[in-house]
């Protein structure tokens, strides 16, 4: 209601504003005609649009920059948050299991406001959200090398896009009258030893002069090929530094550790060592007792942990001889890829005044995501315990002295399946899109109609390091295996291909989005003012998006934790996969109507009014206003600003992912049972389950800027803008790992045995987050001159994060989040770019610079009760220079170094739970080094 109220109010001060123009209308002469364009955030053509805060980027900018992806572009962007939502932070095996649905993607993050409050766009229209996760557009999908420029619009545009514009829009406009072809190679190579490599190709061509021939046709193929860079290829990838505070959280090794299990050689009640040593330990580890962990690859060793995480339950009975694994090292820093990109665009003059096209771009990218080798316990099925005749039974009576260990049982243990090597999944996007329209003018108006159909799939295939799990049920309890390699021995060859015969591969799941839309335009000038043209635009726009997603249980593959009896029963029982439910085939409708009005109250002050009714069918309706000022009180300096409100629909993933169950990795402490009940302290194998919500509500925003532009001379301008965003009902998906971190918070959603009061699984997922408000301030510098004989250009853009506060729910406070380490989005206090390029014949030379501020590390006072618990992690700041030859006939030569002074990341004590990353945090960091990057461009005429 106050929105419609807000709406009419607007449109009456535009109808009001006509009136009184018309009163005073005076003769006007004709000028001369000045050619005019539509910019992002506006659908009126007109000469200049300084009032919006909106960054554009060419082509030469990006490719001098030393980026070779729209993620790494975005990735040095102060407005863009530093954020999960890349291949490398999502390569996680932690957290919800729809936050692996993304696999192998990349999204834009606006104001950390999250990859669906981003509205992306190609050429001012729509593309089809990525095909698994369904909530918004893959990077990957962008074909770069035929980028024209790219317009950030660092406002909320609801009032003009409609829904997903909260944290504003980044349109990427392709070239469009391209003639000739050339080629295109690209290599950079870390020069450090290792991976990380990357190449590409591009080939391009175009034919026609829209002026001379009143047509032109283009077209681009672009192939990609990145090698994967691992933990091991970095020294200061690691996971265990426990001088700094830094070690593994887990309970597994290649030696496999003996766990204490009834029935059992080690018993429940655990044994004692030697003599004079009270102790009874419930794990046992012979390479441990003799200091001997790090002799096995990743193996290192756990007692750290004693002091590191004792809150989690360690102690020496349970740590001290028991090895554990650097899985940090492990973790894959960047990821290999393969992708493919085309592009084709005709257009064509129909008359002087009007243009017609026809484009179509698809892609396909190939991404692997690699993850540690799966860890098990042979307690959850007795006939996986070692059997006591086995070649490789271990007696630990007569090898260490453990006094109670019985050698007349099997032993049960828990291993980390390093000779099946890492688990691997190979994740496939593809995305294709047509599209056509027409633009010009009528009656002197300025018109366009467009129709789009875009299609995006996602799918996961198993590749390596998954087991079904019969079959190394059947592997195991043969004593074939040897679970416990000591320094320099390796499994029989008879051993290794039975492994292989274990492994799974194959389609795991997979989904599809679509979006087929229909819109139309109308603007132009209602007529002329005392202090200006009157102008407005009006138009709608009409889209039908699907999603359906298959679901891990209809395809071949059933993701199974444990070897239980009720999971050997079930087909095609696969270990350590992430499972996710069938999300049901679903269609939606939006139907949209917006105008607009740009008003010229008096000569050096102008008003911008908009308002837009989006329908959904399965939501709802919504109506977002927008007013936005631009004030110039003298030559040089102007005010601008503007008030607007904002929605976004949950996307149909979020409200129709069916439920599945899974086990916890790690161990849970009970924050309530466990001070009294040591069962219930360290406790693993509990339960969590995730999935959609079918009541998740809309969220809604309100947005505010206030901004100036100040020349104090014709070739310098600064500027500064305030912005503001708060989002009611805000769709979060938590996390297990955030409901026990939060437990006064969530308590209801830990679901307890009624008769025994012990938690029995834990209900994670998708909700409506209270609200959340962010502030910030955008800065900048644009600076020219010439010199000695060339051209200098120098700019600077900086975002200052004023505050980000959130709270979970109704009834808990607003915590403060800037400078503060989380789980999903890192809301630096300072982040941003600069560069200074220098432009002289056929040489032309940018030095450019990244920075990101330091901020807090993880809080470990929930982890340990001793030591230190609070830290500052670094800021990072890196430079990369690159030069452009072009004095060769047809040939351009780009040469330069990314990171020049080889600016290691971060140190942070993190570890790898939750957000991946032991060590470093690669939200903020480029793990790659100094790195050299070379390209050759060659025309054809």
């Amino acid at each position: 209601m106050k929105l419609n109220k807000l709406a009419r109010s607007l449109a009456l001060v535009g109808i009001g504003t006509q009136l009184i123009g018309a009163a005073m209308a005076q003769t006007t002469t004709t000028t001369q005609k000045v050619e005019k364009v539509e910019v992002t955030g506006s659908s009126i053509k007109r000469v200049n649009q300084n009032a919006l805060p909106l960054q554009v980027i060419t082509a030469d900018e990006i490719r001098n920059s030393g980026s070779q992806t729209a993620e790494e572009l975005l990735n040095s962007l102060g407005e863009n948050s530093a954020n999960v939502d890349n291949a490398t932070s999502r390569n996680s095996v932690f957290g919800a299991d729809q936050d692996r649905l993304t696999g192998g993607s990349s999204f834009a993050n606006l104001r950390g406001l999250g990859p669906t409050g981003t509205l992306v766009l190609l050429n001012g229209r729509r593309v089809s959200t990525h095909g698994m996760s369904g909530g918004a557009v893959d990077l990957n999908a962008i074909p770069i090398e035929a980028v024209e420029r790219v317009e950030v619009l660092k406002d909320g545009a609801s009032a003009i896009y409609g829904t997903d514009a909260i944290g504003g829009v980044i349109n990427f406009i392709l070239k469009k009258n391209y003639q000739g072809a050339a080629l295109r190679v690209n290599l950079t190579n870390p020069m450090q030893s290792g991976g990380g490599q990357t190449k590409r190709a591009s080939i391009s061509g175009g034919y026609g002069s829209m002026e001379k021939d009143r047509f032109n046709v283009m077209a681009s193929l672009t192939m990609d090929r990145n090698t994967i860079l691992r933990g091991i290829d970095r020294q200061w990838a690691s996971g265990f530094n426990p001088a700094w505070g830094l070690s593994p959280d887990t309970t597994s090794a290649p030696h496999a550790n003996i766990i204490a299990s009834a029935g059992t050689a080690l018993t429940s009640a655990g044994t004692t060592v030697g003599t004079g040593d009270a102790t009874k330990y419930t794990n046992l580890n012979l390479l441990a007792y003799r200091n001997q962990c790090d002799q096995v690859p990743f193996g290192v060793a756990l007692s750290p942990n004693i002091t590191l995480w004792d809150k989690f339950g360690y102690t020496k009975a349970n740590a001290q001889f028991r090895c554990a694994t650097d899985y940090g090292r492990q973790f894959m820093l960047s990821p290999p890829k393969e992708g493919y990109n085309a592009l084709a665009r005709a257009t064509f003059a129909v008359t002087d005044t009007d243009t017609a096209f026809v484009e179509f771009n698809g892609s396909r990218t190939d991404v692997r995501s690699e993850f540690t080798p799966y860890q098990f316990s042979t307690s959850t099925n007795a006939i996986t315990n070692y059997p006591v005749n086995g070649p490789y039974y271990l007696n630990m009576k007569a090898l260490i002295g453990a006094n109670d260990f019985d050698p007349t049982k099997p032993i049960a243990y828990r291993l980390r399946m390093w000779d099946w090597g890492y688990r691997t999944v190979e994740n496939r996007s593809e995305n294709k899109r047509a599209a056509a329209g027409l633009d010009g003018e009528v009656f002197g108006y300025d018109y366009k109609l467009g129709v789009s159909k875009g299609e995006a799939k996602g799918s996961a295939y198993l590749y390596d390091g998954y087991a079904y799990t019969q079959k190394l049920v059947d592997l195991l309890a043969s004593g074939k295996y040897n679970p416990f390699l000591l320094p320099g021995q390796s499994q029989t060859q008879e051993v290794m291909q039975l492994i292989e015969a274990t492994k799974a591969r194959g389609r795991i799941f997979g989904g599809k989005t679509k979006v087929t839309q229909f819109d139309g335009g109308l603007s132009g000038s209602l007529l002329k003012l005392p202090a200006g043209s009157l102008d407005f635009a009006v138009g709608f726009d009409y889209r039908k998006e699907f999603y359906g997603f298959s679901g891990s249980e209809e395809a071949s593959i059933a993701c199974r934790d444990t070897f239980s009896a009720a999971n050997l029963l079930v087909k095609n029982a696969v270990m350590g996969c992430a499972s996710n439910a069938r999300s049901p085939d679903q269609e939606r409708t939006i139907k949209a109507a917006y105008a607009e009005l740009l008003v010229p109250v008096f000569k050096n002050l102008e008003l911008q009014l908009a308002v837009r009714t989006d329908k959904y069918s399965q939501i709802g309706s919504t109506t977002n206003p927008k007013i936005a000022f631009k004030f110039t009180p003298m030559r040089g300096l102007l005010f601008r600003g503007s008030a607007n409100t904002g929605f976004r629909a949950p996307t149909p993933q979020q409200l129709n992912l069916g439920m599945l169950e899974n086990t916890l990795t790690g161990v849970f402490n009970d924050p309530v049972r466990c001070p009294t009940d040591p069962t219930q302290c360290a406790r693993s194998g509990v339960l969590y389950r995730t999935g959609g919500n079918a009541l998740l509500k809309p969220e809604e925003s309100k947005q505010a800027t206030f901004g100036v532009v100040y020349e104090p001379m014709s070739n310098l301008q600064v500027f500064a803008d305030y912005w503001q965003v708060k989002l009611d009902d805000r769709i979060r998906t938590l996390s297990v790992t955030q409901m026990i971190t939060n437990y006064d918070l969530f308590k209801d959603n830990f679901v307890r045995d009624p008769a025994t009061g012990n938690v029995s699984y834990i209900q994670a997922g998708w909700v409506n987050a209270a609200s959340s408000e962010t502030k910030g301030l955008d800065m900048g510098a644009v600076f020219t001159s010439s010199l000695e004989g060339g051209r200098l250009t120098a700019k600077l853009n900086l975002t200052k994060m004023i505050s980000h506060k959130e709270r979970l729910i109704d009834t808990a406070p607003l915590v403060q989040y800037v400078g503060k380490w989380s789980s999903t989005t890192l809301y630096l206090p300072w982040k941003g770019s600069a560069s200074v390029a220098y432009k002289k014949g056929s040489f032309n030379t940018t030095l450019s610079a990244t920075y990101k501020d330091s901020y807090d590390d993880e809080d470990m006072s929930a982890y340990r009760s001793t030591g230190e618990t609070k830290r500052t992690i670094g800021s990072y700041t890196t430079f990369n220079l690159f030069t452009t030859y072009s004095g060769f006939k047809n040939m351009t030569i780009t040469g330069g170094i990314v990171n020049l002074f080889d600016k290691q990341p971060p140190f942070t004590w993190h570890n790898v739970d939750s957000v991946i990353g032991a060590g470093w945090d690669p939200r903020v960091a480029d793990p790659r080094g100094r790195t050299l990057s070379v390209s050759a461009k060659y025309e054809f005429f």
